[in-house]
């Protein structure tokens, strides 16, 4: 039988090398991904921030425009039907 030792070392030499190029290409491809997150999270914050402002601005001027608020009244509870009482 033929020693085949060094063809499955090199075998391995090569997966090693195989899979170390690919945790490479996985760690790269993992830092875009945050890169290009992070700038997503900062463009909606920055939109937040903006929409926050507008209605800000919104309640002040319409808070001088508006008429006092009326205060509400309780409902009032739902009458059963058939449920009526009669004077004796």
């Amino acid at each position: 039988m033929r020693d085949i030792r060094s063809d499955l070392q090199e075998r391995a030499k090569l997966l090693e090398e195989q899979i170390g190029a690919t945790q490479s290409q996985f760690d790269k491809y993992i830092e875009q991904l945050k890169v290009e997150h992070q700038g997503k999270l900062e463009d909606l914050k920055s939109d937040l921030d903006a929409v926050q402002m507008v209605i800000k601005t919104e309640d002040r001027l319409l808070g001088s425009v508006r008429p006092p608020a009326e205060p509400k009244s309780e409902p009032m509870p739902p009458q059963q039907p058939g449920w009526q009482f009669r004077a004796a």
